[in-house]
């Protein structure tokens, strides 16, 4: 055989081999639908905020009465994933791959999530400060 004939049989079979590897195709197709770094965080945000709200009863599902703090919580989730076009399964699948492929990405998403948490304390704790303020000046 000719050396061009067994480079291009070697690039043939090379190709072959990694198109066949088990999981690649699988890996491509799940990389597609991971949720965006900014969509994760946002996502992730309003859920911790609807957490704490319903923990302090600053909201209740009305007409639900007899709900349990997971049914409760289960539809204010539902409602933030078609807020953001994802679903639940979507979402757990992209967690589990930013845990398995990019974990620093998943730490710098939490980061910025107390980062925007301690914020908000920021500015409410000013606009209270503001507000009694002007009460003292009246």
């Amino acid at each position: 055989m000719s050396r061009t004939v067994l480079l291009i049989f070697a690039s043939v079979a090379l190709t072959l081999a990694s198109c066949n590897m088990p999981g690649k195709q699988e890996q491509m197709v799940l990389e597609e639908r991971v949720l965006e770094e900014e969509t994760m965080e946002n996502i992730f945000y309003e859920m911790h905020l609807a957490d704490a709200m319903v923990s302090l009863r600053l909201v209740q599902v009305d007409g639900h009465t007899s709900l349990t703090q997971y049914q409760v919580d289960s539809l204010i989730y539902e409602s933030i994933y078609d807020k953001y076009g994802c679903t639940r399964e979507s979402f757990e699948e992209s967690i589990l791959w930013y845990l398995e492929n990019e974990p620093n990405k998943l730490r710098g998403i939490y980061e910025r999530i107390v980062e925007r948490f301690n914020q908000n304390i920021a500015e409410i704790g000013s606009s209270q400060n503001d507000s009694t303020a002007e009460s003292n000046t009246l």
